[in-house]
């Protein structure tokens, strides 16, 4: 089985009913990962085309084979978010639907080399975009002072034992020395913290101490609440009057600037801090209704699709008609 293969598109069900118009429609996937979105759009309506965009430039050379599979319907570009203006000149409100999924796909977590998961023994690296010259996890976790961790952890992972975890990656590598890989992070983590197997989420399901700390380095390395802001703002540019944007999150930070997003509350980009500080955010926003909002309430998986792809036990989907 390869690699690719592993990957399950959440919620797929849900954005192909979304999405569906029995008529010729041109949208903008800005994130395609494996493709699984993109290829069930182009396999639902041989009408429509598909305009792909990722940061990885694995994930672009998938999209460029698969384009070969559908000559003229999908289009691959590299780049990330904060890049849309540049990449599609003259593409205002051009697209029907825009699709946003922002985790990080399993082509990424299952390759050891790219550092993303504890579950795998590999470097510390978490770059999504793995020939930028962008800082690495290993650059945060041995060259940041024990401060600057514990405000990174409780920022981007929002875990409460922040100071605790900061302390502990600070005095192992102070006595022992670096931090290499994503296992030795781990260990370092759950020894610091008890040496406890796993812990319980708000539904009591177990995840692994470390989870909330390779969530937070991972966020900062990639500058991806900064990256999902501007693409928020510049998906709306490229989105018809009458187009749909669908925004898939798998956390409580990206979900509050998606949320936010659809609610018209409008932060001006040259306020925008990374840290989501919440007074300064209520103090800069204007509030500005530019979606009808289709989900009053989030949409999550079912039963069944827990059951086959537990990945999507956190995914929130949200979309709204751009007025």
């Amino acid at each position: 089985m390869t690699k690719t293969s592993l990957h399950i598109p959440v919620l797929l069900e849900h954005v192909l009913k979304i999405f569906y118009r029995n008529e010729r429609q041109i949208f903008l996937d800005l994130t395609f990962g494996a493709g699984g979105h993109t290829k069930g759009l182009l396999n639902q309506n041989e009408n429509c085309i598909v305009y792909a965009l990722d940061r990885d430039q694995n994930a672009v050379e998938l999209a460029h084979n698969l384009a070969k599979e559908y000559p003229k319907r999908l289009f691959p570009f590299h780049g990330q978010f904060s890049q849309l203006k540049n990449i599609f000149k003259n593409k205002e409100n051009y697209f029907d639907g825009i699709l946003l999924d922002a985790g990080t796909s399993s082509m990424q977590l299952n390759d050891p080399q790219r550092g993303f998961s504890f579950r795998h023994d590999g470097p510390l690296d978490m770059r999504m975009n793995s020939k930028s010259k962008s800082v690495t996890a290993y650059d945060l976790v041995n060259k940041l002072d024990e401060t600057a961790l514990s405000r990174i952890i409780r920022l981007y992972g929002e875990d409460k034992r922040h100071r605790k975890i900061a302390r502990c990656i600070y005095q192992w590598r102070s006595t022992f020395g670096p931090i290499l890989t994503t296992t030795q992070l781990a260990n370092v983590i759950k020894v610091g913290l008890g040496g406890n197997a796993s812990d319980v989420d708000k539904l009591n399901r177990p995840i692994h101490p470390a989870t909330k700390t390779f969530q937070a380095l991972r966020i900062v390395v990639n500058d991806e609440l900064n990256e999902l802001y501007n693409g928020l703002e510049l998906a709306y540019t490229l989105l018809k009057p009458g187009g749909t944007l669908l925004c898939i999150s798998f956390h409580s930070l990206e979900d509050r600037i998606i949320k936010r997003h659809f609610q018209g509350i409008v932060l001006h980009p040259d306020e925008f801090s990374s840290n989501l500080d919440e007074t300064s955010l209520r103090n800069q926003a204007e509030k500005q209704i530019r979606y009808n909002i289709q989900t009053k309430h989030i949409i999550q998986a079912d039963d069944n699709e827990l059951d086959e792809n537990p990945k999507s036990r956190s995914a929130k989907l949200r979309y709204g008609i751009k007025l």
